[in-house]
């Protein structure tokens, strides 16, 4: 039986009707649509994990070397200053290069000022501290006894994340600085040529 002029008119609309109403083939382009979003937010989800896992590791590796140098009770060489740098790279264990800087100094309460008497440093990041230089980091050091004594390391690598995702993640310092007072002895000497002369 022909169709009438009035079904012929709304033959399109019940066409787009039936397309609309029809529900096979939706999960596919809605999968299509969520996994990159999906996908993206697993990886920047577990990248700004790891980079706090990461700095925290690096605090907790700057802790163990100044924890090991305020018990020591003999002379500290350059082989004892490479070991503490290797245990540090071994605990950090990072995409970077890892630096490390061991200052032993007193203060002078009379003058207001720290005295460095010994400043190594292992890797790239980090220059030696001398009495001149030390100033610059004097609020960040604690309040001193007059003729007291402190360790202060520090540590430094740069974070390097894992994923590259849609934009771009910036590679950051991670800077930390650990200070404590000898535990064993007052005076902890250094007999590393390199490190003194500061």
């Amino acid at each position: 039986m022909p169709r009438t002029n009035k079904e012929n008119r709304n033959l399109p609309k019940a066409l787009l009707n039936r397309f609309l109403k029809r529900e096979d083939g939706a999960l596919s382009v809605e999968a299509m649509l969520i996994l990159p979003l999906l996908f993206w937010s697993m990886f920047a989800s577990y990248t700004y994990y790891d980079s706090y896992r990461q700095s925290a590791i690096n605090i907790k590796g700057a802790y163990a070397v100044a924890d090991v140098l305020s018990r020591e009770a003999e002379d500290v060489n350059a082989a004892y200053i490479n070991t503490m740098y290797d245990l540090l790279e071994n605990m950090v264990d990072t995409r970077a290069p890892v630096s490390m800087r061991v200052t032993y100094l007193t203060y002078d309460g009379d003058n207001d000022l720290h005295d460095v008497l010994w400043s190594c440093v292992r890797g790239t990041g980090y220059q030696k501290w001398t009495d001149a230089e030390i100033v610059k980091i004097k609020q960040r050091l604690p309040v001193m006894p007059d003729n007291g004594s402190m360790i202060l390391v520090e540590t430094n690598n740069t974070y390097k994340a894992p994923f590259q995702m849609a934009f771009k993640f910036a590679d950051f310092e991670m800077d930390n600085l650990v200070f404590t007072h000898p535990r064993v002895f007052d005076q902890i000497v250094n007999t590393d040529p390199a490190c003194l002369g500061v």
